[in-house]
């Protein structure tokens, strides 16, 4: 199987041009704009508080969707071709200590304004690392797991050496709410693990379903229960999560579950490193020639971090997109200072 190319914008690397760059985050996004800087000429740095290269493209998503083998040879080739640089196991953050999955492999943390200092512009590419709450009694309970706090672990086991204990999963009852892709990789992945009975819950109905209604059939085929217009409503247990109840639509009567694993997997947020610096938010509804940029001069966003969870293809464009508007940025900016230069050398002599 080839690898992936994030620097098929050249054949070869190019001569460097003196500057470099920093990229924070080498999900898709984040491995584009790496590839595209890198074919520009810059030195480029990656940091990623993962051990991997990849993001949810690896850490997120079961290896029988993406191979992570393919990650890392295009990593790699970004490395041995292009001279660019990864920095694993690294945060880049405010003080304001926000944990999200991914953490547990963190060894250093450093700042934006260390990075402005010492690169000439710097990219943010830091996805959705942050998983929708179902906002009802009885979610903390031992045994309810977002969808990234249960496909994370299964990852990192196989990925990293780590600490981090995958859920036990194998003869019990799974509740999995949702119908998206994430729902589907954790229902696919309980049975993968040996789960005794597994059971979807969705608002609406399959044909509404974010993943389709084929997906939902197939799953139906190797013995997973649905169960449509199904909203929850609190979860019971003491040391463990024990019962569900859930209502249904045009049934005034509260239904109850028997569970062991109630899996929460209803989307992602986007996850911002600098929340009270950067309103990500804002990006693109002020008046800017430069696209992606944020209100910092030479700070840059691309990729679900913008957009929110979205598909790879569209995570790659939003990267190349922020690169070349950060080449762009940079060229201009230095032209700027040089005409300063100029006229103040000129006011010198005059």
């Amino acid at each position: 199987m080839n690898a992936m190319n994030y620097a098929f914008l050249c054949a070869a690397p190019p001569p460097p041009n003196g500057l470099k760059t920093a990229v924070i985050g080498s999900g898709p996004a984040g491995l584009s704009a790496a590839g595209w800087l890198a074919c520009a000429g810059y030195e480029v740095h990656v940091y990623d508080k993962l051990p991997k290269a990849g993001g949810l493209l690896v850490f997120g998503i079961p290896g029988f969707r993406v191979p992570a083998r393919r990650i890392d040879d295009a990593a790699q080739k970004l490395t041995n071709d292009y001279g660019v640089r990864f920095h694993f196991c690294t945060k880049i953050c405010t003080q304001d200590k926000v944990c999200e999955s991914g953490d547990e492999f963190v060894q250093e943390m450093v700042s934006l304004s260390e990075l402005l200092h010492e690169f000439a512009a710097v990219l943010i590419c830091t996805g959705s690392w942050r998983s929708r709450k179902l906002n009802i009694p009885g979610e903390n309970l031992p045994g309810v797991y977002t969808s990234l706090e249960f496909l994370f672990p299964l990852r990192a086991c196989k990925l990293a050496q780590t600490r981090i204990a995958a859920p036990q999963v194998e003869g019990k009852n799974v509740v999995v709410i949702g119908a998206g892709l994430s729902a589907v990789d954790v229902v696919q992945s309980s049975l993968r693990l040996g789960a005794r009975r597994i059971t979807m819950l969705y608002r609406r109905t399959m044909d509404e379903a974010p993943a389709g209604r084929m997906e939902i059939k197939l799953l139906r085929q190797r013995g997973v229960h649905w169960v449509e217009r199904a909203t929850p409503l609190r979860i019971h247990g003491g040391e463990q999560v024990q019962k569900l109840v859930y209502s249904q639509a045009n049934d005034p009567e509260k239904k109850e579950m028997d569970v062991d694993f109630v899996i929460s997997a209803i989307g992602e947020v986007p996850t911002n490193p600098f929340p009270r610096e950067l309103r990500i938010e804002d990006v693109g509804q002020e008046d800017s020639k430069w696209l992606q940029m944020t209100k910092f001069d030479g700070v840059f966003v691309a990729g679900d971090v913008l957009t929110g969870p979205s598909k790879i293809g569209r995570a790659i464009l939003s990267g190349l997109k922020a690169a070349e508007s950060l080449d762009g940025w940079i060229k201009a900016h230095r032209l700027d200072h040089a005409r300063e230069s100029t006229a103040g050398q000129e006011e010198s002599h005059g």
